[in-house]
């Protein structure tokens, strides 16, 4: 994952979850970039410790391929994104957005449009599960 402070039009990208990084121009939010991996992941790389949690994003297939956008709540200019991929579960296919290390604290989830469409707290040594739909 890479990460761009608030004056650059760069995002953060999981390239675990398939997401290459790339420099682009932000033309709003949930934009589709490149081609999102159809084939569903197996593993992603979580990494959190005292400083450190994780956020899965729960979605469904309809937002497949669709970035999601969050941003600590104390910094809008600060936005990461990722894939809403297929992921091999127990139970078959599921679809989420997986960010896998974020620096503890609160976090914006944006809707496509760019509203907030929910905030969520992201501890230290966790992995935080929301929904975005």
């Amino acid at each position: 994952m890479r990460s761009h402070d608030d004056h650059a039009d760069r995002h953060d990208h999981d390239t675990d979850a398939g997401h290459a990084p790339a420099d682009h121009t932000h033309e709003g939010h949930g934009h589709v970039e490149g081609v999102a991996p159809t084939v569903p992941s197996r593993a992603v790389v979580i990494n959190v410790n005292e400083h450190a949690g994780a956020l899965v994003l729960a979605s469904n297939e309809s937002q497949s391929g669709i970035e999601v956008e969050i941003h600590p709540v104390s910094r809008p200019g600060a936005r990461l994104h990722v894939w809403v991929l297929p992921r091999e579960g127990r139970d078959g296919v599921v679809y989420a957005a997986i960010f896998p290390t974020l620096e503890s604290g609160d976090y914006a989830i944006l809707n496509i449009d760019g509203s907030i469409a929910d905030v969520v707290s992201v501890p230290p040594n966790q992995v935080t599960h929301a929904t975005w739909m």
